[in-house]
């Protein structure tokens, strides 16, 4: 009778992902051991995680290793990719050049930061803008740090000539 041998299975690990904004742009995946294995999964090209064409929600990578001996295994986890927050800007009313500095607002959800020419701190002053159509941005970064930004034009007409 011969011997059999029965090689032992690798024992392969992976890290846990952290979350990313669907936005992120390619991951580089990391944390699989031993060195030398690949990763799968939604999203995975190469060593790579693209969230963009994962799409939203919580997707399983699985990173596998074979041996020397030709023996494979393989470790999962998963990673959550987030949806970018729902911004929105309400229009702004025309002003006159000498209508004094204008309280911004109708951007939501609310706790959004206001920028753009002639704004500061939530506050937009037309002496300072000048006759002409300006673009004023809204930007709001949810609890996942995921963040979007909506645009509105604000247009600040000259003095009627008398």
């Amino acid at each position: 009778m011969r011997p059999i041998t029965v090689n032992p299975s690798p024992n392969v690990s992976v890290l846990a992902f952290a979350p990313v904004c669907i936005d992120a742009g390619i991951q580089s995946l990391s944390g699989g051991s031993p060195l030398g294995g690949t990763f799968s999964g939604r999203g995975v090209v190469g060593g790579t995680f693209n969230p963009q064409s994962a799409g939203d929600g919580t997707h399983t990578i699985t990173y596998t290793y074979t041996n020397a001996s030709g023996c494979t295994d393989s470790a999962s986890d998963t990673i959550t990719v987030n949806p970018l927050p729902v911004v929105t800007l309400s229009a702004f009313a025309d002003v006159c050049i000498d209508a004094g500095t204008q309280t911004l607002s109708g951007g939501l959800p609310a706790g959004g930061t206001y920028f753009g020419t002639a704004v500061s701190s939530g506050v937009f002053d037309p002496t300072t803008s000048g006759v002409g159509t300006f673009q004023i941005g809204y930007a709001y970064t949810d609890g996942n740090t995921c963040s979007d930004t909506a645009y509105q034009n604000i247009t600040v007409n000259p003095l009627p000539i008398v």
